[in-house]
């Protein structure tokens, strides 16, 4: 699902490289235009929360009256809420739609090649299996059972006078010896592209295995991202060469990429040993997800006091999430925790600003203004419809609740028949032709003879089309 989602974010992202040549950049910009796409959202989050606490003293009303009857007291929950039109699970739609937007862009952010580039996906394909393969078979080649590299194998088998590569290839094919290895091969080859990368590098392993270089809990999830660290990274040697096997153009491209913002490599893993300034950037993830809790607390509790009551494993579930980004974002490049900096930076300005236009006072109005809008309104709302199936299942009819809580002056919107409709639209055309033809016939004298042959013949069409 999430991927579905991932590729029109794909095309913004790749709109918004295109303009700022800085995949940092661009994240930046992507996520401000997000957080706009969500701003309606927002304030329809505010309203439904100032709807409910204008209700809350009726639910509070219906508590005690009902309480011990959790039926008869859902009953009338729902028949408040079919009434007033209000919807008590809107308020949770802007923060689904965030966490969506949030998983989807995990893959957006780890594979600029296949949502940002014009690249064949074919060579995207098969670089990303390359680089996948050549991890397993490295992680089996020094791992406890066989503690060796991939150059003593070569040197021994060149000792013995036999051709490496082909005994390379029998022996990364083995169940029984190499099983990662050959499983891999077995299900999608490419055992000979892992050989030709081999024959240009015979270190390669070592070089994959080094944390400097390659996120190891990425590099076969998202072997992606590490394309760059061939095409780019020079401090251990030109390794670009291995992209060749995919495309010239993969490569062309890898190398020409910014995948970068402010001089950090976005694939990098914050890490205290190697690179302590990409540390920031999950501790920076972590104070602004904190704040923008603290400061949208606030607002709920100064806005609706009554109804920002929570329960200690609410409140523990809300402070649990900051904290849950600095694990992630200790764990994973630092693409994902510049994208959870930003998002939680926009926010608590979004949260700032909506709270200062959209105030108590204002929204409790456009709360009103809905309200009567939908009292006795022919189309219902989801809820709703909710409410009124979940009436009629116990027996109760939804029309008569309606009226007994509308009052006296409340009337059931009835339903019109066809007939009814088209002669209803017949009276509304006729009104207009006749206005329409009362304020032509004031200004008919400055007319010539020729447009007043034009606007009878007009006239005549029109009374053919619609009827006397």
């Amino acid at each position: 699902m999430f991927d579905l989602i991932a590729i029109p974010l794909g095309w913004i992202m790749k709109g918004c490289y295109y303009v700022f040549k800085n995949y940092g950049i661009a994240l930046l910009v992507f996520t401000f235009i997000t957080r706009l796409l969500v701003f309606p959202l927002n304030i329809k989050q505010q309203k439904s929360m100032a709807s409910m606490s204008m209700l809350k003293p009726k639910l509070d009303e219906l508590e005690k009256k009902y309480g011990k009857n959790k039926q008869k007291l859902q009953e009338e929950q729902m028949a408040l809420y079919s009434e007033t039109g209000v919807n008590p699970m809107a308020s949770c739609l802007p923060m689904v739609v965030m966490m969506v937007i949030l998983f989807a862009m995990i893959p957006v952010i780890y594979g600029p090649l296949s949502y940002v580039s014009n690249l064949d996906k074919d060579d995207v394909k098969t670089s990303n299996q390359l680089i996948k393969q050549i991890h397993i078979v490295s992680k089996e080649v020094h791992d406890k059972k066989h503690e060796t590299t991939l150059e003593e194998l070569i040197a021994g088998y060149e000792a013995e006078n036999k051709d490496p590569y082909e005994e390379l290839e029998k022996l990364f094919t083995n169940d029984e010896e190499y099983p990662d290895s050959a499983k891999s091969f077995k299900k999608d080859g490419g055992v000979d592209n892992v050989i030709e990368a081999i024959k240009l590098h015979n270190d390669i392993d070592t070089f994959v295995l080094d944390e400097k270089y390659f996120a190891q809990n990425l590099i076969e999830g998202r072997p992606e991202l590490m394309t760059f660290v061939f095409a780019q990274d020079k401090t251990a040697g030109d390794y670009s060469d291995v992209l060749n096997i995919a495309s010239e153009e993969l490569k062309d491209f890898s190398e020409n990429f910014n995948y970068e913002i402010f001089g950090i490599y976005l694939g990098t893993t914050p890490s205290w040993k190697d690179n302590k300034v990409s540390c920031l950037v999950p501790i920076l993830s972590f104070l602004f997800y904190l704040l923008s809790t603290v400061i949208s607390q606030h607002y709920n509790k100064k806005n609706n006091p009554s109804a920002a009551k929570m329960t200690g494993s609410t409140t523990a579930m809300m402070y649990f999430m900051p904290f849950f980004s600095l694990y992630l974002t200790f764990k994973y490049p630092i693409g994902l925790g510049i994208y959870w900096c930003c998002s939680s930076l926009f926010g608590i300005i979004q949260t700032v600003v909506l709270n200062k236009v959209y105030t108590p006072e204002h929204v409790a109005e456009l709360v009103e203004k809905d309200m009567a809008k939908n009292k006795g309104k022919k189309k219902q709302t989801l809820i709703q419809k909710m409410a009124d199936a979940q009436l009629a299942a116990a027996g109760k009819d939804p029309a008569e609740i309606r009226k007994q809580a509308g009052g006296d002056d409340y009337e059931e919107p009835k339903k019109k028949s066809k007939s009814e409709i088209k002669q209803e639209q017949r009276r509304k055309i006729n009104e207009a032709r006749k206005k329409a033809a009362e304020e032509m016939d004031e200004d008919e004298s400055d007319l010539t003879e020729e447009q007043r042959e034009k606007l009878r013949k007009a006239r005549e069409k029109m009374a053919k089309k619609y009827g006397n």
